[in-house]
C-alpha cells in the first residue's frame, strides 16, 4: 500500500474525477520513482536478517528505524539482552564489548506510516507527481519533454537517500 493514495492528492490538489485513472498511473510513476532514488521501501515492515558484529555494533540497512524486537546470537545460541540502540544511526551496540565476529539473527521494524512519512518526502512526491503529470500531458500532445526530475524535488530525496555502508 503506498502512502501517499489518489484520494489523499485529489482533495489536496482538486483533481478532476475523469483524469483518475491517468493521475493514479502519474501518482504511481511519483512514489516508485522516489522509492527508486532513496533505494528503500518507505512502507513500514517487520525485517530479519543475519549480521555480523564488528567493533561491537550492527549497521542496519533500513529507513527509520522504529523498533529492534529480538537480537540472537547466533554463534553462542542465545538472546541478547544488553544491547543499545542508536536509531538516528541505524546502529545496535552491544553491552558487554565481548561479540566482536558474532553472527547474530535480529528482527526488527522499520518505514514510514502515512501518519508518520515525513512531510518534505510527501512534498517531493506531490511535485514530482505533478511534474510527471505534465511531462506525460506535453508527451501526448508532441511538446518538447527534454528535462529531467527538477533539481528542488532531487535535494529532498537526496536527504533520504540510502548511503553505502
Amino acid at each position: 500500500m503506498q502512502l501517499i493514495e489518489y484520494d489523499d492528492i485529489s482533495k489536496l490538489l482538486d483533481l478532476n474525477i475523469e483524469d483518475k485513472e491517468f493521475d493514479e498511473l502519474c501518482l504511481n510513476a511519483a512514489y516508485t520513482e522516489v522509492q527508486k532514488q532513496i533505494r528503500y521501501t518507505l512502507e513500514f515492515e517487520e525485517k530479519c536478517e543475519n549480521l555480523t558484529i564488528k567493533d561491537n555494533r550492527v549497521i542496519l540497512d533500513c529507513i527509520n528505524l522504529i523498533k529492534v524486537i529480538k537480537l540472537n546470537d547466533l554463534t553462542k545460541k542465545y538472546d541478547i539482552t544488553n544491547f543499545t540502540v542508536d536509531y538516528p544511526n541505524k546502529s545496535i551496540y552491544f553491552i558487554p564489548c565481548k561479540a566482536d565476529e558474532h553472527q547474530i539473527f535480529i528482527t526488527y521494524e522499520s518505514g514510514y506510516t502515512k501518519e508518520k512519512l515525513p512531510a518534505d518526502l510527501k512534498e517531493a512526491i506531490i511535485q514530482l507527481f505533478l511534474y510527471k503529470q505534465q511531462k506525460l500531458r506535453n508527451t501526448i500532445n508532441n511538446e518538447d519533454n527534454a528535462k529531467s526530475i527538477p533539481d528542488e524535488i532531487k535535494q529532498i530525496i537526496a536527504k533520504y537517500t540510502r548511503k553505502s555502508l
